[in-house]
């Protein structure tokens, strides 16, 4: 039987949405129909590059005139919101890439659009689907791993203004390539009770941040994020600790260490296949799709994740609850100055000022 492919237009042309999501969308067997920028020479290669069949200067527009079942956006928190209520109105998914919003406020009314319209919002958390990461998720939720009681992450990731933003501000760091670690904070030890920050700083652009956080099953959490170190470095860790003597680590994205509840080692002691330290690394030499940068990245998969979900009519995750979630841990840790922050009443930071 021939396979279901589900129809799409992009929303947004520029260098990230050609560099990642076109060609995962074609990596995940996505049909993209036809593309969206205000900007006519950018629209017009994309939809050469995409192998789109048209170009548009306004979503409502194309909306109108093609027959799709998603819209994918690469265009900005800061734009999101009004957008996605518009595809809503045209009856189609969405997939926005993170994060969905700058407020809470804003995040909420759009899961209110999506469920009013009865269509998915889908957030582009796309570290989940790593393949790393997707490894340590695995091994975590294994029996003979126990449960998780710390995770503890840190990434560093430059100096530069996120392209929504106007300046570079503490909050704006956190909520724009930081954010993914807020999310995967929480997709190692789930949902977050508190969070208390302290905030370092050594200029107006250089910043960072010391977090804790308590999760709702009693694990505690500990992250470090800051733009202090180079953009060209190696920037990712993470580790998971279970209660069972074991503990998992990624070390950007490519690095999977499984330590695994192995005696010391002491006269007599003989090597245990079932208990030593195993090791993962991507192996280089294989050309293949599955071995591209994109694919280990997450980009593929999160992509094939949205494709399959919506072919068979599923909940597709990261949802925006994922999103709003996330969202709410940047304002905490930007607002926290030491304070413990509750994340289970979000009211306190509805009406934060954007920094």
């Amino acid at each position: 039987m021939r396979q279901v492919r589900i129809r799409t237009a992009l929303v947004g042309c520029g260098a990230f949405a050609n560099a990642a999501l076109v060609p995962a969308m074609h990596a995940a067997g996505i049909d993209i129909v036809a593309v969206c920028d205000p900007d006519a020479a950018r629209a017009d290669a994309t939809m050469r590059a995409a192998r789109a069949g048209a170009a548009y200067a306004e979503m409502s527009e194309m909306l109108s005139a093609e027959t799709v079942d998603a819209v994918v956006m690469a265009v900005g928190p800061t734009i999101y919101p009004t957008l996605a209520k518009q595809a809503f109105a045209h009856g189609v998914h969405v997939f926005v890439e993170k994060p969905p919003a700058i407020t809470l406020v804003e995040a909420e009314a759009m899961k209110s659009a999506a469920v009013k319209a009865g269509k998915q919002l889908v957030v582009g958390f796309m570290k989940r689907f790593a393949t790393g990461y997707r490894m340590a998720r695995e091994i975590s939720q294994e029996g003979n791993f126990g449960v998780v009681k710390m995770v503890n992450a840190r990434i560093t990731s430059g100096v530069w203004t996120p392209a929504w933003s106007k300046t570079l501000t503490p909050f704006s760091f956190v909520l724009d390539h930081s954010v993914h670690f807020l999310d995967l904070m929480r997709f190692f030890g789930g949902p977050v009770d508190w969070v208390s920050a302290i905030k370092t700083e050594a200029s107006d652009e250089r910043f960072g941040f010391a977090v804790l956080l308590g999760y709702a099953s009693g694990a505690a959490g500990l992250l470090e994020i800051s733009n202090y170190e180079s953009r060209g470095v190696p920037n990712e860790r993470v580790q998971i600790t279970g209660s069972k003597g074991a503990s998992v680590t990624v070390e950007n994205v490519s690095r999977v260490t499984y330590n695994r509840d192995a005696e010391p080692m002491v006269a007599g002691r003989v090597f245990s296949p079932q208990r030593e330290r195993l090791v993962w690394e991507p192996n280089m030499t294989n050309i293949s799709a599955e071995n591209a940068s994109l694919a280990h990245m997450g980009y593929v998969g999160e992509m094939r994740n949205l494709a399959n979900a919506l072919t068979a009519g599923l909940p597709v995750t990261p949802s925006i609850e994922d999103g709003i979630a996330a969202l709410a841990l940047a304002h905490a840790i930007v607002e926290s100055d030491g304070r413990r922050m509750n994340l289970q009443s979000t009211g306190e930071l509805r009406n934060v000022a954007v920094h």
